[in-house]
């Protein structure tokens, strides 16, 4: 890929919690942690649901690399944590560094949803502090972040697209399918879909696995990872739903798995080349 940035590279990605939704974040079948990137000396956090900082820590990884927390929506599930995140980055609000990214909803007040998902002190921390529209993008700690359209419950939600130097992972929050959410994640290495629900089960602003099987024949990723896994999904179980997109779509898919590590390669050649503690 051809850049004009001088970009860092995504070493690693880290399932800190393969969950979403009502009631499995109220009873944590799956943990609600999001995901953590691992840059070459930083570390981005996306999404960190209730318990995030705990699984993070508990995997013996270092809040004091952390240098992004990105924030799709303002839904608990994907943000209760965030501040922990953010005091972390700015070793506890005394040096003034760091990226915030979040969706309008996140960090500023709407109509339906009165406050901020995050405080005024807290957005007053970090060096920098980004609301995101879908197509906007900003280059941070020479990462390349593009926010991509969602159609969510939150009508302000986001995903995101980040591109390093060799690749570029794509990442959808909780959405509906419609083909329009595809703008700007065309020719993605790593797809990361949310996938609340199994087979058909549709329900009003999220992705069944017959929706996710559409986006990964119109994206054509080298591979995808499902995650965000709800109540029936769980029970589907997700390994099952993933050989189903496999099956139909010839591209490698996995299903995430609470505190999986997948190591990225440069080519993708194959889930043995970039998995490792499944």
């Amino acid at each position: 890929m051809e850049s004009e940035y001088a970009f860092a590279m995504i070493r690693e990605i880290i399932v800190l919690g393969s969950g979403g939704g009502r009631v499995v974040t109220m009873k944590q079948e799956r943990r609600t942690g999001g995901l953590a990137f691992l840059l070459d000396d930083s570390i981005f956090i996306i999404d960190p649901g209730p318990g995030s900082i705990y699984h993070f820590n508990q995997l013996h990884l270092d809040p004091f690399l952390v240098k992004g927390v990105l924030l799709s929506h303002r839904h608990p599930d994907h943000y209760c944590d965030a501040e922990i995140y953010i005091e972390a980055v700015t070793r506890g609000g005394n040096v003034k560094q760091g990226l915030l990214i979040g969706s309008k909803s996140v960090l500023e007040p709407v109509d339906e949803m009165g406050y901020p998902a995050i405080s005024t002190y807290h957005k007053n921390l970090p060096e920098v502090v980004v609301s995101m529209a879908p197509g906007e993008t900003i280059v941070y700690d020479k990462i390349k972040i593009t926010a991509l359209k969602s159609f969510h419950t939150d009508l302000y939600a986001i995903g995101f697209r980040l591109d390093d130097d060799k690749r570029s992972i794509s990442y959808f929050t909780d959405t509906e399918f419609k083909e329009e959410m595809i703008r700007g994640a065309e020719s993605s290495d790593l797809l990361i879909l949310s996938v609340l629900r199994p087979g058909n089960k549709r329900l009003r602003g999220h992705l069944c696995i017959d929706d996710a099987i559409k986006i990964v024949e119109l994206l054509s990723p080298r591979m995808v990872l499902i995650t965000h896994f709800g109540y029936k999904m769980i029970r589907a179980p997700p390994e099952n739903e993933a050989k189903k997109i496999t099956e139909r779509t010839g591209i490698d898919t996995i299903a995430a798995i609470d505190g999986m590590k997948i190591t990225l390669s440069k080519s993708f050649e194959s889930l043995d080349s970039y998995m490792k503690n499944r």
